[in-house]
């Protein structure tokens, strides 16, 4: 295996991890909008104040965060370990 093929799984790895970190500050915003701009009746200031009943298309973004940041995880894990057995030369 090259070391070519190493920097490239160690770069999938660091752009899934970014992108787990973009997507989870993206859905942090994205609730806070939510919440923010729902119109002010007695029931949405209930909604907003208790966050009931639980939105899940909310957390669709904090679910791939979670998800890209395990695969880059695992790839820059991968790519260390081929890199310091000397697989990678």
């Amino acid at each position: 295996m090259s070391l070519l093929v190493c920097h490239a799984i160690l770069g999938m790895g660091g752009f899934f991890v970014l992108l787990g970190i973009v997507f989870f500050i993206s859905n942090k915003r994205e609730k806070n909008k939510y919440y923010e701009d729902i119109l002010l009746t007695e029931r949405d200031v209930k909604e907003a104040i208790t966050h009931q009943p639980e939105r899940s298309w909310l957390n669709a973004f904090k679910i791939g965060a979670i998800i890209c940041f395990i695969i880059g995880c695992g790839l820059l894990i991968a790519a260390g370990i081929l890199w310091l057995k000397g697989f990678c030369v």
